[in-house]
């Protein structure tokens, strides 16, 4: 399995909300895919951070793992080089607007 499907994976077995993955190769040489989502609350945020770890780990997953924000964070970033993963609680995701940046991006949607 693919970094990006056990990440994925995980984000949705913990019931992230509007998860969009945007193809990013066309705009930077450094990563691939950029994943964007919606939590309800800080909690929740700090525990699909935890899975998507757990879920590498048991993948066998040896790459390097960088997570921006702390567990009082409304917004984590973990950085996977290949892969970067927005975690956002509700009202973060609109002020920051990420989606609107990638807009002209292939992505797919996962909404549970």
């Amino acid at each position: 399995m693919e970094i990006l499907d056990i990440v994925v994976h995980a984000i949705c077995e913990k019931k992230a909300q509007d998860v969009r993955v945007y193809d990013v190769t066309s705009l930077t040489p450094f990563m691939d895919s950029m994943i964007v989502c919606s939590i309800t609350n800080i909690r929740q945020n700090n525990a699909i951070a935890q899975n998507i770890k757990d879920r590498l780990r048991e993948a066998g997953y040896m790459g390097d793992m960088h997570i921006e924000g702390d567990s009082g964070s409304k917004w984590l970033l973990i950085d996977l080089k290949e892969v970067v993963v927005h975690l956002f609680v509700n009202e973060e995701r609109q002020v920051y607007n990420l989606d609107r940046l990638y807009s002209d991006v292939p992505v797919k949607t996962y909404d549970l």
